[in-house]
């Protein structure tokens, strides 16, 4: 659930794994047990946030609107420049939506055909 909050919310997510796998064991020895085990969750999270962030999400997002991957990302982060976080939740249905208008309204211009084949 912290994963829909930009930026800040796989590090809360992080920080409460963290937090979690070290107070699981509190009986165990430190620097043996508790620090190893600590690591490996880490490296897991950061492996499975990677994987969605530069996978997952692009083309799940590109299925559901019918827009090719790159064109998602550099929409994401123009929503992101231009808003901050808000603008990088808003940025694909307002995109989408967008695009739609075009397409009923501009359907005759080459460049709005070109963009709006699959919709």
């Amino acid at each position: 659930m912290l994963n829909l909050i930009p930026y800040v919310g796989p590090l809360i997510g992080g920080l409460l794994m963290m937090f979690l796998s070290m107070t699981s064991n509190l009986d165990a020895e430190f620097s043996t047990v508790i620090l190893p085990k600590t690591i490996y969750v880490m490296i897991g999270f950061s492996i499975g946030q990677l994987i969605d962030n530069f996978f997952s999400q692009p083309m799940i997002f590109s299925n559901s609107v019918k827009s090719h991957p790159l064109e998602i990302f550099i929409v994401i982060l123009a929503g992101g420049s231009l808003m901050g976080s808000v603008g990088m939740i808003v940025a694909i249905p307002l995109y989408t939506s967008i695009k739609v208008m075009l397409k009923e309204f501009l359907s005759e211009n080459k460049i709005i055909k070109s963009l709006t084949h699959d919709l």
